[in-house]
């Protein structure tokens, strides 16, 4: 079975990781240009929902990949609802669903609130459901819920503004210049100046570098709280992993 997983603070790659298999870093594979994947018993793709709706270098990958198997699902993470996202028609998919983990968008969630009251979710129990379904090749969509719908046209009518990107900012007594930013940016929308990172234009606010920064240097005007978060399970190294190979 294979699994491609995008990630930014490890939640997809842990529950990519519980349902077992063979994985592939969707950001990893959009660079090597192969399309056409095969799998005798299953593929599977699990990435987080951004804003209602697929991350970036995830549409990208399913507009142009062919998927081979007989059997295909896809499981989304995501912190209240997974809105329209479970809608997605690029696949045929066998199975959808979706694991209610920490919200760590920070320009809209307090993220110590969310870490907090994660219990309440009952993560493992609900990866569990998900591990046995896809185990035994169960045929089901999970249905787009009334509060989905609403959260969704939400998302529509108030997108996200395309000048985002400039509420970040950086902590000049905090960075250290060290470049992990640079490096884990799935869009490739950091650059190093001077020693310090700029963030441009084209910014997904995935908070993979606001969340990974080793020293918190990267702020956000705004955010609901100070708090980073990576899934305990999930080290630096495998986040970086996805685009180093």
């Amino acid at each position: 079975m294979k699994i491609f997983y995008f990630t930014t603070t490890g939640n997809s790659l842990a529950v990519a990781r519980a349902i077992g298999g063979e994985l592939f870093p969707i950001m990893e594979v959009l660079a090597s240009g192969l399309e056409e994947w095969s799998d005798s018993e299953a593929i599977g793709v699990v990435c987080p929902v951004y804003f209602g709706k697929l991350p970036r270098p995830v549409w990208e990958f399913l507009s142009s990949a062919v998927l081979i198997a007989p059997y295909k699902f896809l499981v989304l993470t995501c912190g209240n609802t997974p809105a329209f996202a479970v809608c997605n028609d690029d696949v045929d998919w066998d199975y959808v669903a979706s694991v209610r983990m920490v919200d760590n968008y920070f320009p809209m969630f307090d993220v110590a609130r969310q870490i907090r009251d994660l219990p309440s979710k009952r993560v493992d129990e609900n990866v569990s459901r998900v591990r046995g379904d896809i185990a035994s090749r169960r045929v089901a969509r999970e249905s787009l819920t009334f509060y989905g719908r609403i959260a969704g046209w939400y998302m529509k009518m108030f997108p996200l503004s395309k000048k985002a990107y400039r509420n970040f900012y950086i902590d000049a007594l905090k960075c250290t210049g060290c470049g992990v930013c640079e490096r884990l940016c799935p869009v490739s929308n950091i650059v190093m100046s001077g020693g310090r990172p700029m963030i441009e234009a084209g910014c997904m606010t995935c908070g993979a570098c606001y969340h990974n920064c080793p020293s918190a240097a990267i702020r956000y005007k705004g955010e609901k709280s100070m708090v980073q978060y990576r899934h305990d399970g999930i080290l630096l190294a495998d986040i970086l992993r996805q685009r180093s190979g």
